[in-house]
């Protein structure tokens, strides 16, 4: 079992024992120690046509037993035009960093992984922004702080901070070479000896065969900011990460063991399946108004599924389409989910070495026709394999009704042939990809896509059409049919 975070409310430190409140007021101090030091803000007098946005402190008490309190702004106090502008600033996605692991996997790579502490205090503010002084540490004077660095909690934080990272740091003065098709992904290389750099905002996750280039790029990093003590990755994102032989194993059991701490069924019996074969959400929207976390707990399924559980996707993005009109029934639902979850909570994701350098993307596609009763809405399942090993799993409805189970092939064929170029893009530029094949059990697909004639009954969905027509014609991708009982996408639908 693992030790879980445990979190607290300021006003809950004078209830400690002693020994405690001392332990919290040192990592308060160290955080407001931190803001002196990155020199954050000025204490001013608050001019009559500015307001003030407020702040709170974040505690944490970590797996590790480490203090850990950070100050935060309520960003939800400010206004676009005013207290910001811009907003975006990118992460790596999900499937781009489990192909980088394989990546690295195959390489030999020793993977370390980093995080830059109060990174966003890097960022400097181009807005004027005031914000109250924190719980704690007030000077009743009635002054305000004027922000001169990003904090966490602004809107424009995130972005402030990539930028300086991305620009000062990792291009100029490390020699990384960042992907045209990832932003978040670096690569260097020195004679053929290659260092992969994952940022996913202040997180960092570092690979490479020569240790001692790989500690030389984090006393770089180390001179340029203040970083934590780099430690051989074992958890990146929440995610577990094991390398072991020739054999990658990625699980989430310590989320899972939260969720089920939270909804208090830690202690509950588990079942065998997420949910019925022929169950949709039609089944679950007849009964008694469900007023709970519904939403709450759909959204940490789905980040659940589509980060290391596929085989629950199909099954909350079911009752996902219910969150608007929550029944009993579709809270039970969600429930047997968990417990699902509770008897599989050990189950990983297993990848394998392969040859990087004579490799294939496969796509595996599937789609339902009309299963659920109320809108006839077809449903698309699509799975993407580099080198069989599974790196990018998605559930969608289809948003037109499909008149034919071919119509919802083709549908689910041109979404999943779009993420398949994709990946196919940040894939090249670092290792050779030999060919896009798509796998299709649907013979009358297939033969549609051949046919150049169109079909009047499918001018609808023309333009999907012709898509994937085009993208055959070009040799872009092999569509090769394979029977429904090898159709591994067949889970998703």
């Amino acid at each position: 079992m693992f030790c879980q975070e445990e979190t607290l409310k300021f006003h809950d430190i004078s209830t400690l024992p002693h020994s405690e409140q001392q332990n919290w007021k040192a990592a308060l101090d160290e955080e407001m120690e931190s803001m002196k030091e990155n020199e954050v803000w000025d204490l001013e007098e608050l001019s009559m046509d500015r307001k003030a946005i407020s702040c709170r402190w974040v505690l944490r008490k970590k797996r590790d037993g480490m203090y850990k309190a950070r100050l935060v702004t309520r960003g939800i106090m400010q206004k676009e035009g005013v207290d910001y502008f811009e907003t975006f600033s990118p992460v790596i996605s999900m499937p781009a960093l489990r192909l980088l692991l394989i990546i690295m996997l195959n390489e030999n790579s020793n993977v370390l992984v980093l995080d830059v502490k109060t990174a966003f205090l890097n960022g400097e503010l181009n807005e004027t922004i005031y914000m109250d002084q924190p719980k704690g540490y007030d000077d009743n004077t009635g002054r305000k702080y004027k922000l001169k660095k990003s904090l966490f909690g602004l809107r424009q934080a995130p972005r402030q901070w990539y930028q300086k990272l991305k620009f000062l740091n990792f291009v100029n003065k490390l020699g990384f070479k960042q992907l045209n098709s990832e932003s978040c992904i670096f690569i260097r290389q020195v004679n053929s000896k290659k260092i992969f750099m994952a940022l996913y905002v202040d997180d960092l996750l570092l690979g490479g065969s020569d240790v001692q280039e790989i500690n030389v790029i984090i006393d770089m990093l180390s001179k340029e900011f203040k970083m934590s003590k780099s430690e051989k990755a074992s958890e990146f994102l929440g995610i577990r990460i094991e390398f072991i032989s020739d054999n990658l194993f990625l699980d989430q059991e310590s989320y899972i063991l939260r969720l089920l701490k939270k909804y208090k069924i830690l202690d509950c019996n588990p079942c065998s399946i997420p949910i019925e074969t022929k169950e949709t959400s039609a089944t679950f929207e007849k009964g008694n108004h469900f007023n709970g976390p519904y939403r709450e707990l759909v959204g940490s399924l789905l980040y659940l599924a589509y980060v290391s559980r596929p085989d629950i996707l199909f099954s909350v993005n079911c009752l996902s389409q219910l969150q608007e009109h929550p029944t009993d029934a579709a809270w039970c639902a969600l429930k047997k989910i968990l417990r699902y979850l509770k008897g599989t909570a050990k189950m990983k994701i297993n990848y394998k070495k392969c040859n990087l350098y004579d490799s294939d993307l496969s796509l595996y596609v599937d789609a339902d026709w009309g299963s659920n009763s109320n809108d006839r809405k077809s449903v698309s399942g699509y799975l993407i394999m580099f080198c069989s090993n599974p790196i990018l799993w998605c559930v969608n409805k289809q948003k037109c009704i499909a008149l034919s189970s071919t119509e919802a092939e083709v549908i689910a064929l041109s979404k999943g042939v779009q993420d398949l170029l994709g990946i196919k893009g940040i894939a090249s530029e670092i290792v050779c990809v030999k060919n896009l094949i798509v796998s299709e059990d649907n013979q009358s697909c297939i033969k549609c896509i051949a046919n150049e004639n169109n079909f009047g009954r499918m001018k609808y969905i023309d333009i999907k059409l012709k898509f994937i027509r085009d993208i055959v014609s070009r040799n872009k991708i092999n569509i090769e049919y394979i029977s429904t009982g090898n159709q591994i996408a067949d889970m998703l639908t």
